[in-house]
């Protein structure tokens, strides 16, 4: 079954929100954005769905099970062009299950995270399969979030081409994000056959997450297998 992330959660009630809906994961930013995470926030969220798991990587495999065998979603910290010590600074601080690299980081920063890693590729208009898993081959260790290309990176609330996603997921796992909502996650997941959905703004009502919303989302993204 396709997992689900809610992202840019910023308060315990978001977090709690997700699990009811039952969400597989939660994210939350780390980065100098909009829907960043006040790191005392971040520390009640950890306190809210208990104790890290520890995993090896973000396979689909490693992470089913052990989501599983914790009965609450995993928690995702997204970081975008930080380095290596910054973001160790935030594990020191808020105990993360995976990390996700939202900036275009080099390849290269995926190895030197003590944690699993999920790394945005951000696909441009006009970018083929060939040139998709080229990037994505860049970085073995982690597992690829297809998101839309923009001048911010990712979190634009702008779609991928599916047709190209789909492509991709034949041959590799991947996340697939931008511009889902509980109205079309359910085709997308038909079309993409992707891992994992990710969302963020879909779930949100004037930029606030929306308690329905995620529950809708949650509800027709297992409903799309």
């Amino acid at each position: 079954m396709t997992l689900v992330k809610i992202c840019s959660v910023r308060a315990v009630e978001h977090a709690v929100w997700a699990r009811e809906s039952g969400a597989d994961a939660v994210g939350m930013i780390f980065a100098d954005a909009p829907r960043r995470i006040e790191i005392s926030a971040a520390r009640q969220v950890r306190r809210e769905l208990g104790p890290r798991v520890e995993l090896a990587e973000a396979s689909t495999d490693t992470f089913a099970r052990e989501r599983a065998a914790a009965g609450q979603p995993l928690l995702v910290g997204v970081f975008a062009r930080q380095s290596v010590d910054e973001i160790d600074r935030v594990l020191d601080q808020v105990d993360l299950d995976i990390v996700q690299l939202s900036g275009g980081e080099h390849p290269a920063l995926a190895n030197r995270i003590r944690r699993a890693v999920v790394r945005a590729v951000h696909v441009s208009d006009g970018m083929d399969e060939s040139a998709v898993l080229r990037e994505i081959d860049r970085a073995p260790r982690a597992v690829a979030m297809l998101d839309a290309k923009s001048r911010q990176g990712g979190g634009t609330g702008q779609a991928v081409d599916w047709s190209v996603a789909a492509s991709v997921a034949e041959r590799r796992q991947i996340v697939l994000a931008g511009g889902l909502n509980p109205n079309n996650v359910a085709d997308a997941i038909q079309q993409v056959r992707p891992w994992a959905v990710d969302v963020s703004s879909g779930v949100e009502t004037d930029g606030v997450k929306d308690r329905a919303k995620i529950a809708a989302f949650v509800r027709a993204a297992k409903g799309g297998d």
